[in-house]
């Protein structure tokens, strides 16, 4: 699978490794995709992923941020 990240990403549901929910791609942006962050995942994601977007929950998920991405859901990958 590709980590290309394009407009028909938008709406995908964004999932961590272990099937956790992060939140969903509101918006595709040269490559970067705007994540409006689950609301219980927010601390955690403020350490992992850079601000971006909008508000103070939505985050900038780039490619090398991405495990896979399928037909309805983006995987991360795993962080050490």
């Amino acid at each position: 699978m590709t980590t290309a990240l394009t407009e028909d990403d938008q709406g995908k549901r964004v999932i961590e490794a272990d099937g956790t929910a992060v939140g969903m791609v509101t918006e595709v942006r040269h490559g970067t995709a705007h994540v409006e962050a689950d609301p219980s995942v927010v601390e955690t994601l403020q350490t992992e992923l850079d601000t971006g977007g909008n508000n103070e929950n939505t985050y900038a998920l780039s490619e090398g941020d991405i495990e896979r991405i399928e037909d309805d859901t983006i995987v991360l990958r795993t962080r050490d």
